[in-house]
């Protein structure tokens, strides 16, 4: 296993409305992993391997230091585990763009933030080499024997 830093730069946030919109738009796979909704995309290769986003909904956590302490326990639970996801990106030669939105009503421990931060990274993981995989197979059985 490879050692990434463990840090959170500029390079890992998502930033770009037009890959926001993209990840929303029906581009993006999704599932559950409570008290979070996961959306993730294959991209192309860029700067970092896995970028991410982070959306706390007004609607659910009407004060800002409460959405802010949620996105500060989502980011420290990436920041620690990221190497997860990113040895995934790395093998396949792609950039993938994470959207972490809170479905939760009420604040949760840090501990269990980073149990489920923990379990959607090796979701999208496994799903990201279960499809790189198929493609490749695809690949192989399409190209005819030169013999």
């Amino acid at each position: 296993m490879e050692h990434y830093p463990q840090t959170f730069t500029k390079a890992e946030r998502i930033t770009s409305k037009l890959l926001v919109d993209r990840l929303f738009d029906g581009g993006g796979a999704s599932f559950v992993a409570f008290p979070f909704r996961i959306v993730y995309m294959p991209i192309q290769k860029e700067d970092a391997p896995v970028s991410i986003l982070i959306s706390i909904p007004k609607k659910r956590f009407h004060h800002a230091v409460d959405r802010n302490r949620i996105k500060r326990q989502v980011r420290e639970s990436y920041r620690l585990q990221k190497s997860i996801v990113w040895e995934a990106a790395e093998e396949n030669n792609i950039s993938i763009a994470i959207a972490f939105i809170s479905i939760a009503q009420q604040h949760y421990p840090s501990n269990m933030i980073y149990k489920t931060v923990n379990k959607a990274l090796t979701q999208i993981a496994d799903r990201i080499r279960k499809q790189t995989a198929k493609t490749d197979s695809k690949d192989t059985a399409q190209t005819p024997n030169n013999q």
